[in-house]
């Protein structure tokens, strides 16, 4: 259960980090074209999910790893 638990908490620290950094840090910084609707669906719709994605599998790397540990 832990395991799916870090998954879950990786799941959600993914997505939010690429929200926080690509939808609020980045047009911060660097200039976004005029299609700025285009580029926010782009980091909800593809952006957000993949750092998602890839939060989970860190999330449960890092959950099979401290079961293994603590075993």
């Amino acid at each position: 259960m832990r395991v799916v638990l870090w998954a879950l908490a990786g799941l959600v620290a993914g997505a939010a980090l690429v929200i926080l950094v690509a939808g609020v840090i980045v047009p911060s910084v660097w200039t976004v074209s005029q299609a700025e609707g285009a580029y926010a669906m782009g980091v909800i719709f593809f952006m957000a999910p993949a750092g998602a994605l890839v939060g989970a599998v860190i999330g449960l790397f890092v959950g099979l790893a401290r079961r293994r540990r603590s075993q």
